[in-house]
């Protein structure tokens, strides 16, 4: 009787895999239509990556989507977003419109090499759970690159610990601890890293060095952790807006208040990071 309960749940959640895969595949062909539609391809760097990630508003906002049972795997949703995986897709679907006729394998293979320490899978801790490895890392593989900030601009603290400190909040972490120690290791490494970031006071609404579709990793006074939120600029009239998967707004949106403002509203953002996808 076991083995039979065992049979159908696997049966279902192999039923479950199938249909969501179809949903995604929906969607990266309605992309695909979308950007040869508004001519995307052919769009300036900056206003390429705006465009592809206008493509997701109203998409709803869901957390952890990258957290399951089981061995770690690519987990593929373009369905509902949280801020890093709405970062993480716009910046695979800027570098899939590079290639000649892509299929939804390569998109899945460029998120994979963006989504991971050099872009192979290789348990819980080769994901990029810290931005700061996120950032530095895919700027080592030519995706994107940091930009100055000006004079303005101070050293980032970091002091991150609180993977490795808060294990319970991590399901991976129960049922492989050897992965604690692991983390530990990648948080002493990633503090001996040189950050630069500008405080949120200094910034100003024009902020003349972002430009649209730069990324902005903006910063966490919680400790422990490195950066709290993720988006993607907008300058209208000269003036610097986000779009991010908003959590207060439960979907994708356009930031109503400036970038400044939206910071100040915010008492744990402590400033940004801008980088600017390549």
């Amino acid at each position: 009787m076991k083995k039979l309960c065992l049979f159908i749940l696997l049966l279902l959640l192999n039923i479950s895999l199938q249909a969501q895969e179809a949903a995604d595949s929906a969607i990266f062909a309605a992309f695909q239509k979308y950007a040869f539609k508004e001519k995307i391809a052919k769009k300036e760097t900056g206003e390429r990556v705006a465009a592809i990630a206008m493509f997701f508003l109203e998409t709803p906002y869901v957390g952890w989507t990258l957290e399951a049972d089981g061995p770690e795997r690519l987990q593929v949703n373009l369905r509902a977003l949280d801020c890093t995986t709405f970062v993480e897709n716009v910046l695979a679907l800027h570098n899939v419109l590079k290639v000649s006729n892509p299929d939804f394998n390569t998109y899945t293979a460029t998120l994979t090499k963006i989504r991971y320490r050099n872009g192979i899978i290789d348990g819980y801790p080769s994901r990029l759970h810290y931005t700061t490895d996120w950032l530095m890392n895919n700027e080592s593989k030519g995706l994107l690159r940091f930009v100055k900030m000006g004079k303005v601009s101070e050293h980032f603290p970091l002091n991150l610990n609180f993977m490795s400190t808060h294990p319970n909040v991590y399901s991976a972490f129960k049922n492989n601890p050897e992965y604690i120690a692991e983390m530990a290791n990648h948080e002493k490494r990633l503090n001996g890293l040189s950050l630069k970031y500008l405080p949120k006071a200094k910034l100003t609404d024009q902020a003349c060095f972002i430009h649209t579709g730069d990324i902005i990793a903006i910063g966490s006074a919680v400790s422990g952790l490195d950066f709290a939120h993720l988006g993607i600029a907008l300058r209208r009239d000269g003036v610097v807006y986000l779009i991010h998967a908003s959590s207060s707004g439960k979907k994708v949106i356009i930031s109503s208040q400036s970038l400044k403002d939206y910071l100040s509203g915010i008492k744990n953002h402590t400033g940004i990071v801008v980088v600017r996808p390549l």
